[in-house]
């Protein structure tokens, strides 16, 4: 009760009288309905400048998710890795765009070939590198059957064809990723519209001609409670 008293006197200055008697009941209505006025539309202008920074806000946030995507897209396009496990036979794990032999060796699939030589005891591939480098893979008949081993060479032959074509292209989508980073960059024509929209809004809210109105009725109804209490209430 104390603070609500403590703030109708601070919002009614010049004492007790001013502050609760009915003989200054017209000054607190005047000056009352004065601040009411310029609140509303205050609250109003900012309701308005708000819903649009909110707008703006959201046009900076796809603008960055849309850059974001073609950032990942560039990466994946300059250095796409092995890409994921397509098949596996013993040590040898086929992946997209590579052939691991061995835990520590894993070898490009483009230009890569693969022969077999059945021995008595195991099955051998022979792995060619598109650089000419020879690998010799032993695969035991007791854990591999000959036409598993098969289906696999086969598998590893597909894929290295379908990587030569992918790795054929590999620039081609580099320079595309690269074009389109520097087009959703540079694609800012929703967000630039929002921010001119907000700019207008607030030079128009600045020059309101009704803002500049409530205002000068609370200035002019401050000024009277002066005249009449000696003090100068706040806004």
């Amino acid at each position: 009760m104390a603070v609500l008293v403590g703030w109708h006197r601070y919002r009614y200055p010049g004492g007790w009288g001013p502050a609760f008697s009915r003989t200054y009941s017209p000054q607190r209505r005047e000056l009352a309905r004065a601040r009411r006025h310029l609140t509303a539309r205050a609250v109003q202008a900012w309701f308005q400048r708000t819903a649009v920074q909110l707008r703006l806000n959201s046009a900076q946030a796809a603008h960055r998710r849309r850059v974001t995507v073609a950032e990942q897209a560039l990466r994946e396009a300059q250095n796409p890795g092995s890409g994921p496990v397509a098949a596996d036979l013993g040590t040898l794990v086929l992946r997209r765009h590579t052939l691991s032999i061995s835990e520590d060796e894993e070898l490009p699939l483009a230009g890569l070939t693969v022969r077999i030589h059945h021995g008595p005891k195991s099955h051998h591939l022979i792995v060619t590198e598109a650089d000419g480098d020879v690998h010799h893979v032993p695969l035991s008949q007791s854990e591999h059957e000959e036409n598993a081993v098969h289906a696999f060479v086969t598998r590893v032959t597909n894929a290295a064809r379908r990587d030569a074509v992918f790795q054929a292209c590999l620039e081609d989508r580099i320079t595309a990723a690269r074009a389109a980073l520097a087009e959703a960059e540079g694609d800012t024509t929703h967000e630039d519209a929002v921010r001119i929209e907000l700019h207008d809004m607030t030079q128009q809210h600045r020059l309101d001609p009704e803002q500049a109105a409530a205002l000068g009725r609370l200035k002019a109804a401050r000024q009277k409670w002066k005249e009449v209490t000696g003090r100068l209430p706040a806004r």
